[in-house]
């Protein structure tokens, strides 16, 4: 079952970081040069997938479990981010609890 869970988790984790990749380009176009950056965000919340699907055995609900490895997972990129890319740390937080809450729905399902 963990085996399940950490790839639907992984999965979605690339999806939203490929989704935030593309955001970041549109709303600022000056980091489309910037593909360390940007591989940084893909990874950023490829990571925050991984660690939803191991975190399995922590008895919370799904979206306050997701809130929190989304932000502890994106903290050091929004503190480390040379632009103060604090906004990083609310979409990490939104993804945690996205990834979080579908991956839950779907490791039963499938």
């Amino acid at each position: 079952m963990l085996a399940k869970r950490l790839v639907i988790a992984t999965i979605l984790g690339v999806l939203c970081g490929l989704f935030c990749m593309y955001g970041t380009i549109a709303k600022f176009p000056e980091f489309a040069a910037d593909t360390l950056f940007l591989a940084g965000i893909v990874y950023n919340r490829a990571l925050i997938g991984i660690v939803i699907g191991i975190a399995d055995n922590i008895d919370l609900h799904p979206a306050i479990r997701g809130a929190v490895v989304g932000v502890v997972v994106s903290m050091a990129m929004a503190i480390f981010s040379a632009n103060g890319m604090m906004p990083l740390l609310g979409f990490g937080l939104v993804y945690g609890v996205l990834i979080d809450v579908v991956t839950s729905k779907l490791e039963d399902r499938i």
